[in-house]
Parts: structure tokens; C-alpha cells; sequence
């Protein structure tokens, strides 16, 4: 036997076994172990990155693969054509390594990206903007929208006054907030709330009769007069329902009717509208998505000549994505305005905010707790803004620029 130090080769992998591994896969049991040790190398496109791998020295030719006896029996062509196989192994393994380190950095890449809605070279000023409008949990798009409106506003130095910018993003955001004008009806002023289950349609029904009740007596041409209303339950999937509003009935002396159909309605409404000052009809809640229940209940309320004010209820902590598909959902119910309930429950309204100004709708009122008689109040511009987190809000200024509003 005789040894050739010339001709023993190596192998790179991350363990001795994955070395092992390799060798087997490639030699079967032709080849002999000759040491092993860890080796520090450089990886990457620009080979910038480091880590500690394990280098196998073998010789190819011996039927025992684990003996520590090293002799080879190769000619100097053999042994070069292992050593070119071996580098080739070496090098597809290097490159699946490369190529997976490169997606992991263009995912995160992109993932920075898809939060801050910019480059990673853009103004920092846009970029916090960016960041402190997703905190307050605006849409995708309203950041965009709001960004590009920064870019074709601001020059460049402009943008070095981070104050200047921060003031005028408010102001933007004040003016996509649109209120719902109050409108004046014939009697009866038949009033419906329609959204999905759990957003508090019940009581905000009766919060909105409560409220049309004080605006009745503060007319000077009402006093001494009380007005005249009632409510008509066609929810009777929910159970308790029916017993819910029969409570809040009791207590305000006005009756509770029940219509199962569009002719239970219908009768309902022919019966009550000459001596009524108002109807409040309340529906029933369903996922957005059954189409089966929302066509029924489309169908139910169609009532000829009634001409009823439609509020779609939505609550504060409804994620963006959920309310873009509550609004589409219900537009056939031709709902006039929006009221968001829940506000106690939810600190952030920029998805409130997006939506509103995505699906060009107004909002009437919010809801803040369980009060009927206080808790329902008529959205403004300003209480939206100075709820916003982290931004800097001058109360005066949009006082004095949105108080109207």
C-alpha cells in the first residue's frame, strides 16, 4: 500500500454528516476519510456575509469508506475528474444557498416596502407620515393617495420643515371627511338602520328615536305637543330580539309592531303613516357576505311610497378590508349615510376614514357607549382629528377650519 497525500480532496458542507452525506450519495462506499475541520467562509452575491463550515479531506478508491488506512488507487485522470465533480456539487450547493439568501432579502424588501408605501430612498418626512398613518390604521391607498399628494405639494426643502408638512397632511385628512347634511322630512320620517350582526343596530335605533324625540320638543312650534312614533321589528332571527325592543318601548311609551314579510310591512306602514311623526324599523344582521339573506331582506323593505332615511351601521374596530366589503355589500340598499358605532371600543379611525373617503360616503352620527339618551352624537370633522395618535394636532386651527363641520 502506498499513500497519495497529492491526491486527497475536499468538501465544504454544514455538518460532517451533510459532508458524509454527499460523498455517499456521490461515491457509494468508494471513498475513504482522510480529517475533517471547521473552515470559515464567504457567501452571498457580494460575499459579504460569513459562516463556519465543516471541510472533509477524502481520497476516492478504497472499498472501506470509514478506514483510516490512506491509499488511493486513482490514476491522476480519475482523481481529476472526482475533484471537477466535486467542485460542480460544491457550487450548485453554494448556488441554492445564493439564490435563496437573494428572495429572502427581495421579500423583506418588499415587505418594507408594502408598509411604508415608498422606496427605502424616500424623503423622511413621507416616510413618517407614511408610518404614523399606518399606525392610526388608514388603507393602503389613502397612505398613497396622501403621499403623492406630499410629493406634488412640497419641494424638496420644503419638506425639511417636518412641522409644515405634519399640519397640512391634517388639514388633507379633515377635508376627505365628509358630514352628512341634516335634512328636513315630511312626516313620517321613517328611519332604518341595515348592517351586520354585532355592530349594535338595535340600540342605535332606539338611540336615534331618543334623539328625535329632544330635537321634536326643542321646536317652539312642537311645545306641549308629544310626538308621535313607534317601532316595527322585522328582525326574528336573533333571538331576543323582539324582547329587546319591546323593552326600550315600554320604557318610552311608544309601541312596538311586527312585520315577518313585505306585506306585514306594507300594512304596517299604510296604517301608521297619516298619524305618525316618525317610524323606526329595525332589521336584521347577517354576515355581509350571504347574499341569500341581504337580497330577502332588500326584498322585505320595499315598501312603495315610503321613502325611509337608510343608515348603514358599521363599529370603529372593523378592519379596513371588512368594511371596503360592508359598504359594496350593502349599496343596494341605497343607505344615505353611515354611523359608526362602537367608538369607545377603538382607538384608531383611520379605517373609518378610509373607506368613508374610498366609497365617497358621508357619516352621520357616532355611537360611544350604552346611554340611549346620550350616547349617540353627530359626527364632526374635529372630533375625527384630534383622535388621531401621534400626530401633533393644532385644536385651534381645525377648530376654526372645521368647526362647522
Amino acid at each position: 500500500m502506498s499513500y497519495e497525500r497529492e491526491n486527497i480532496q475536499k468538501i465544504e458542507a454544514d455538518t460532517l454528516d451533510e459532508c458524509k452525506a454527499l460523498l455517499s450519495n456521490s461515491y457509494g462506499r468508494d471513498w475513504v476519510y482522510q480529517g475533517h475541520k471547521p473552515k470559515q467562509v464567504k457567501y452571498g452575491p457580494l460575499k459579504l456575509c460569513k459562516k463556519w463550515v465543516v471541510e472533509l479531506s477524502y481520497t476516492v478508491g478504497h472499498s472501506d469508506a470509514y478506514s483510516d488506512v490512506k491509499t488511493v488507487k486513482k490514476t491522476e485522470e480519475d482523481a481529476e475528474f472526482e475533484k471537477n465533480r466535486t467542485a460542480l456539487l460544491v457550487q450548485s450547493i453554494t448556488n441554492q444557498l445564493t439564490q435563496k439568501l437573494e428572495e429572502t432579502k427581495n421579500e423583506l424588501s418588499a415587505q418594507i416596502a408594502t408598509k411604508s408605501g415608498g422606496s427605502a430612498d424616500e424623503p423622511v418626512a413621507i416616510a413618517k407620515i407614511e408610518d404614523m398613518l399606518y399606525q392610526n390604521d388608514f388603507s393602503k391607498d389613502y397612505i398613497k393617495e396622501i403621499s403623492e399628494k406630499i410629493r406634488a405639494n412640497f419641494s424638496l426643502e420644503q419638506l425639511e420643515n417636518f412641522d409644515l408638512v405634519e399640519h397640512k397632511v391634517v388639514d388633507w385628512i379633515g377635508e376627505t371627511i365628509k358630514i352628512a347634511t341634516p335634512k328636513v322630512h315630511r312626516p313620517p320620517h321613517v328611519v332604518i338602520i341595515v348592517g351586520p350582526t354585532g355592530v349594535g343596530k338595535t340600540t342605535t335605533l332606539v338611540k336615534l328615536a331618543a334623539n328625535f324625540i329632544i330635537n321634536y320638543k326643542k321646536d317652539e312650534r312642537n311645545q306641549g305637543r308629544r310626538p308621535q312614533i313607534c317601532f316595527i321589528v322585522t328582525d326574528f332571527m336573533r333571538v331576543g330580539a323582539l324582547q329587546q325592543l319591546e323593552r326600550y318601548g315600554d320604557l318610552m311609551k311608544y309601541s312596538v309592531l311586527k312585520a315577518e314579510n313585505t306585506e306585514d310591512l306594507k300594512t304596517l306602514y299604510e296604517e301608521n303613516k297619516d298619524n305618525m311623526d316618525a317610524i323606526f324599523i329595525d332589521t336584521s344582521g347577517c354576515s355581509p357576505n350571504d347574499a341569500t339573506h341581504l337580497a330577502t331582506m332588500k326584498l322585505l323593505l320595499d315598501v312603495p311610497q315610503m321613502n325611509p332615511d337608510v343608515y348603514l351601521a358599521v363599529t370603529a374596530s372593523s378592519k379596513s378590508r371588512d368594511l371596503e366589503n360592508i359598504f359594496k355589500n350593502y349599496e343596494p340598499f341605497g343607505y344615505n349615510s353611515v354611523i359608526v358605532t362602537k367608538c369607545d371600543e377603538s382607538n384608531q379611525y383611520g379605517n373609518v376614514i378610509s373607506v368613508l373617503h374610498q366609497k365617497h360616503k358621508t357619516v352621520s352620527y357616532v355611537t360611544v357607549g350604552q346611554n340611549v339618551a346620550h350616547d349617540l352624537k353627530q359626527a364632526s370633522v374635529v372630533d375625527f382629528l384630534i383622535r388621531l395618535e401621534t400626530f401633533d394636532i393644532d385644536r385651534q386651527h381645525v377648530e376654526d377650519k372645521f368647526g362647522g363641520k
